[in-house]
C-alpha cells in the first residue's frame, strides 16, 4: 500500500466506499455508461419491428458480447503496462469509430453485416473505459473499504445501463426518434471522459517498463495455474447473463400478456433502482461478514429463484405490473449480492493482483456474451420459459461454484 492510497482513506466518504480523489471517476463512469449502452433495452425490439428474427437479433448481441469478454479481459491486463488514462482515452474514441457506421448506416439500411461489425466495434469502448476504472477502484482503496468501494462502481455503472438509459430513452424516443435517442449518446460519452479523466486529477500507478506481451501471457497462464481463478471466471460469468438475456427476451415475452414497450422499459428502470440499494448494502455485508460468504448465501440463489418469478408472474397473474416488478425487484436483490465478487477475486491472488483483476474482467465481459447466447441456443427448442429455467438452474449452480474461493489466509 503506498502512502498516497493510505491518504485517500481518510475522511467520512472514503469510510463509505467512496475516496474524495475518485468521485469525479465514479460520475465520469455513470455518464459514459449512460451514453454508450442507451440502446441495450430497447435495441432489441427496434430490430423486431424491422423483420429481424430472435436468432439474428441474438446472434448480433453474441458478437458484440464476445467482443466486450476480450476487451474487458485485456483491461485487467493492459491497464499496468499500456495506463489506465491511456486505456481509457482510447475507449472514448473507439466508441465513436463504432458508432458513426452503425448508426449512420448500418441501421438506416439494415445492412446485417455491418450492423454486426459496427456494433461489435461499438461495444469494445464501453468495458474498456469502465473496467479500466475498476482497476484503478482496486489498485486505490485498501481491504477495509474494498467491497463498498467496488459497489460505488457498479452502482455508477448500473444506474448509467439500466435506469438512467432506459428511462431517457423512454421519453426520448416518441419524441426525437431512435437515432436521434442514439446520437444523444454521444454527449453523455464526451461529458463522461470528462469527468473521468479531466476533472478526476488522481494518478494511478503504471508499470511503465513493463511489457505488454508478457504480461497478456501471464493473464492467460493464471487461468492454467490457479483452479480458484477458473471458478472465479464461471461465477463471474453467471453473474449478469440474466441481465443481458432478459433485455433479449422480455421485449419479446411480454407483449403475448399485453404488455407494451414503454411499460417494460418503466418497470426494468425502476427496478434498477432497487439495486443500488442492494449493491451497497451487500458491500457492506461483504466488508462485515465477508465477501465469500456474502456470495454464496445470497447471490446465485436470489437470482435463480427470480427467474422461475420472472417467468410465471404473467402468466398467473396476466398483465399485472406490480407482479413483473416484485419478480424482477428479487433480481435486483440478488444482482447486488453478486457485488463482493469484484473485491473477493482480486484478493485471491494478492502477489498478482493485476491477472487477477484480468480474470474478473473476464467474467464481466463474457456476460454479455453468454447471455446473448444462451438465448441463441436456448430459445427455439425450449421457448422463453425454457431459456429462463436454464438461466436460473445456471444461477443456482454459481452459489455453489461460489464455496471453493477462499481468501489465502483463510486456507
Amino acid at each position: 500500500m503506498t502512502e498516497h492510497s493510505m491518504i485517500i482513506q481518510q475522511g467520512i466518504w472514503a469510510r463509505l466506499g467512496l475516496p474524495r480523489e475518485l468521485c469525479w471517476g465514479f460520475f465520469g463512469i455513470f455518464l459514459f455508461i449512460t451514453g454508450a449502452t442507451i440502446e441495450q433495452s430497447w435495441l432489441a425490439s427496434l430490430l423486431q419491428h424491422r423483420g429481424f428474427d430472435a436468432v439474428h437479433i441474438s446472434l448480433l448481441s453474441s458478437v458484440f458480447g464476445l467482443c466486450v469478454a476480450l476487451v474487458s479481459w485485456f483491461s485487467g491486463i493492459g491497464a499496468g503496462v499500456l495506463g489506465l488514462r491511456r486505456l481509457m482515452w482510447a475507449a472514448t474514441i473507439i466508441y465513436f469509430i463504432g458508432s458513426i457506421p452503425f448508426i449512420g448506416w448500418a441501421l438506416p439500411q439494415g445492412n446485417y453485416p455491418l450492423m454486426v461489425a459496427s456494433y461489435a466495434l461499438r461495444g469494445v469502448a464501453y468495458p474498456l473505459f469502465a473496467y479500466s476504472f475498476l482497476v484503478w477502484v482496486n489498485q486505490r482503496c485498501e481491504p477495509g473499504i474494498l467491497g463498498r468501494a467496488v459497489s460505488w462502481f457498479w452502482i455508477a455503472f448500473g444506474v448509467g445501463m439500466t435506469i438512467v438509459g432506459p428511462w431517457y430513452s423512454g421519453v426520448m424516443l416518441p419524441v426525437i426518434g431512435e437515432t436521434a435517442t442514439l446520437l444523444s449518446g454521444f454527449v453523455f460519452v464526451v461529458l463522461g471522459a470528462f469527468c473521468a479523466l479531466v476533472l478526476n486529477r488522481d494518478r494511478p500507478q503504471w508499470q511503465r517498463d513493463g511489457r505488454l506481451g508478457a504480461a497478456l501471457a501471464e493473464g492467460l497462464l493464471v487461468l492454467v495455474r490457479e483452479p480458484k481463478m477458473r471458478l472465479a471466471v464461471i461465477v463471474k460469468t453467471i453473474n449478469d447473463i440474466g441481465k443481458f438475456s432478459l433485455v433479449i427476451l422480455m421485449p419479446v415475452y411480454l407483449p403475448r400478456f399485453g404488455f407494451s414497450i414503454a411499460q417494460w422499459l418503466a418497470i426494468w428502470g425502476l427496478v434498477n433502482v432497487v439495486n443500488i440499494f442492494a449493491n451497497y448494502f451487500f458491500g457492506w455485508l461483504g466488508d462485515t461478514i465477508g465477501w465469500r460468504k456474502t456470495v454464496v448465501w445470497f447471490s446465485g440463489t436470489l437470482c435463480g429463484l427470480a427467474m422461475i418469478a420472472v417467468c410465471y408472474a404473467p402468466v398467473w397473474f396476466g398483465n399485472s405490473e406490480t407482479a413483473l416488478f416484485m419478480a424482477l425487484v428479487l433480481y435486483a436483490i440478488g444482482l447486488g449480492a453478486f457485488g463482493p465478487l469484484s473485491a473477493l477475486i482480486p484478493s485471491l491472488l494478492p502477489q498478482n493482483k493485476g491477472a487477477a483483476i484480468s480474470c474478473l474482467n473476464l467474467g464481466s465481459g463474457l456476460s454479455n456474451f453468454v447471455g446473448p447466447l444462451i438465448v441463441t441456443l436456448c430459445v427455439v427448442p425450449l421457448g422463453v420459459e425454457g431459456t429462463l429455467w436454464v438461466i436460473a438452474i445456471l444461477y443456482f449452480a454459481a452459489s455453489l461454484l461460489s464455496v471453493p474461493l477462499t481468501l489465502p489466509e483463510e486456507g
